[in-house]
């Protein structure tokens, strides 16, 4: 089985089966994680067309990478950004951060593999929606994309140490959240 750096030089070296096989193999997570940026299917689609596209184009000059994944979630975050920007007309002074991101916890996965109620399913829901932006960005990468924390530094360009206290502190907000809703459901 070929490694990520031997699909990588492939590519850069033109086999149009490398790129057929990359994009087989990421298309599926590109597509879930665009549509957090932008509720448009078409947008989406067409942010990652475009990567491809120009990841075909600049082959040759494409530095090394021993994952293939973090290089697309970045590389389409920035494509989908920049697609807002000039659908929407706004200029490109707008930071990462600025950015809505729009993620759900796949409630009906949970649903499956953990058996939760359909009442503690709409509690999470809610305690989700409280996280900041950035919160529920990353828990969507750590835990719905399984994406390690060297590859979420640098798909959201940031610190290791960030990463590791956003993923803390959106825990630890969960966890409060759920322990009041349980708390006045319980009063009630």
């Amino acid at each position: 089985m070929r490694s990520d750096s031997d699909w990588w030089s492939a590519l850069k070296e033109g086999d149009e089966q490398a790129l057929e096989h990359i994009y087989s193999t990421h298309i599926e997570d590109l597509l879930q994680y665009g549509m957090r940026f932008s509720q448009d299917a078409s947008l989406v689609e067409d942010g990652v067309h475009d990567l491809f596209i120009q990841l075909w184009k600049k082959r040759s000059s494409l530095g090394q990478t021993d994952s293939i994944r973090a290089y697309l979630l970045v590389s389409l975050r920035r494509t989908i950004i920049r697609m807002v920007n000039k659908r929407l007309m706004h200029s490109c002074n707008k930071s990462p951060e600025d950015y809505d991101f729009q993620a759900d916890l796949a409630i009906e996965d949970m649903i499956i593999e953990r058996e939760i109620s359909e009442e503690q399913s709409k509690k999470l829901e809610e305690a989700f929606s409280e996280l900041s932006k950035r919160q529920r960005e990353v828990l969507y990468l750590r835990f719905y994309q399984d994406v390690d924390y060297d590859d979420i530094c640098e798909i959201m360009d940031i610190g290791y140490q960030s990463v590791r206290n956003l993923v803390s502190s959106a825990i630890r907000n969960l966890r409060n959240y759920m322990e009041i809703i349980v708390l006045i459901v319980f009063f009630l």
